[in-house]
């Protein structure tokens, strides 16, 4: 079967564009598929190089889909940017190839809107990971609907899939064709051998940014060391700048993000509660994976998810204080949580990973028994 992929977030080391779209590039070419990557004109040769070692790849999209919003207009800056970027990713759109599959790692209202001026006609299948604000009537929940419809009117066989069951619920209200599917985590250990037993190092990870808390990053971290603890502080963000603070183990790259989280035995999440309410975390879901105890403020997707497993304490707002007693009521009862977070690891892993996202994918396109194309 040939695959498309098309991410224009696959542009640097960061995030879980790269992360996720080498995934899948790795799973169906082993698996006999014949993929297509498409990413940003402004990937990373780096990058290039990591996806071309696996597959064809192609540096296509012009948006970049981090763009703030004001850049494109003071005042209707959400407007202008998806019209402006459905035009240029629609044109885009036209260098890429025929395949029997579209696989949108991450999906935005404004591609949605090309693919249909474009006129895919094979199915596609969409990853979405953030609230399109259905509840409070944001702007961008009438331009996910907008980009909805037309896809509907033109025909375009699109699959919304999420691996947090909430975003159905906070999506599908919108949907013009209903079509949502929930798909496993592409992280599926495995989990650390035995329960941790002392709190030792704390780790702070992912591309840190304001809304992880960046700002109040040093101060916590001299305290933290202060108090004796190890820490390790990554920043998949090539372009920033690394925290100067003594005593502290700083991380750029990480090939597997599993190998330092485990040697961590608290991880914290200090995100943003309004950006985070209905956001998923792939930090988090690393951590579940592996048993590593986590906490993240109250009030927010990852928050909830820990409180259901049990498997760390949550803050009540995201700054210095709050997280710092939150710290301190993980090592009162570390073994406690420990225990729970490595037992829920088990569970996890049994009902997650690469090859479950994967296959979730095929089958939500309704494409899993399509044959495979083998190379000679």
């Amino acid at each position: 079967m040939k695959i498309n992929i098309l991410d224009a977030g696959i542009r640097s080391r960061a995030g879980h564009h790269y992360d996720y779209g080498l995934k899948l590039l790795k799973f169906y070419t082993a698996a006999g598929h014949d993929v297509h990557v498409y990413g940003s004109l402004q990937m990373d040769d780096e990058v290039a190089g990591d996806f071309q070692g696996f597959g064809e790849t192609t540096r296509l999209f012009r948006t970049f889909p981090y763009q703030p919003e004001h850049t494109y207009d003071w005042y209707a800056g959400t407007i202008v940017r998806y019209f402006r970027e459905s035009a240029s990713m629609a044109e885009d759109l036209r260098s890429v190839r025929q395949a029997d599959l579209w696989i949108w790692p991450t999906l935005r209202a404004w591609e949605v809107d090309a693919c249909a001026s474009h006129g895919v006609d094979v199915p596609m299948v969409g990853c979405v990971y953030w609230d399109p604000g259905l509840e409070s009537r944001t702007i961008d929940a009438r331009l996910w609907r907008n980009a909805f419809v037309a896809a509907q009117a033109r025909g375009v066989a699109l699959t919304l899939a999420s691996v947090e069951p909430e975003l159905r619920h906070r999506f599908t209200p919108i949907l013009a064709n209903g079509r949502f599917a929930v798909v496993p985590h592409p992280v599926g250990g495995p989990p650390i051998p035995e329960p941790k037993t002392t709190l030792k190092r704390i780790g702070f990870f992912g591309h840190q940014r304001e809304e992880k808390g960046s700002r109040m990053m040093k101060p916590l971290l001299l305290r933290l060391v202060q108090d004796g603890y190890s820490i390790t502080f990554h920043n998949s963000d090539r372009g920033a700048d690394f925290l100067d603070v003594p005593g502290v183990d700083m991380l750029r790259y990480a090939e597997d993000i599993a190998v330092p989280i485990a040697e961590c035995d608290l991880v914290v999440l200090p995100y943003n509660v309004e950006r985070y309410r209905a956001r998923g975390s792939g930090i988090l879901a690393e951590c579940l994976a592996l048993g590593i105890p986590v906490t993240a403020p109250v009030g927010t997707l990852p928050g909830r998810i820990i409180e259901q497993s049990g498997v760390g304490p949550l803050f009540i707002a995201n700054s210095l204080g709050p997280i710092y007693q939150a710290i301190k009521m993980a090592e009162r009862n570390y073994s406690n949580f420990a225990v729970k977070a490595h037992r829920s690891a088990r569970q996890f892993c049994a009902r997650n990973g690469v090859a479950q996202f994967a296959s979730a994918l095929l089958a939500a396109a309704g494409l899993a028994n399509l044959p495979k194309i083998r190379r000679s």
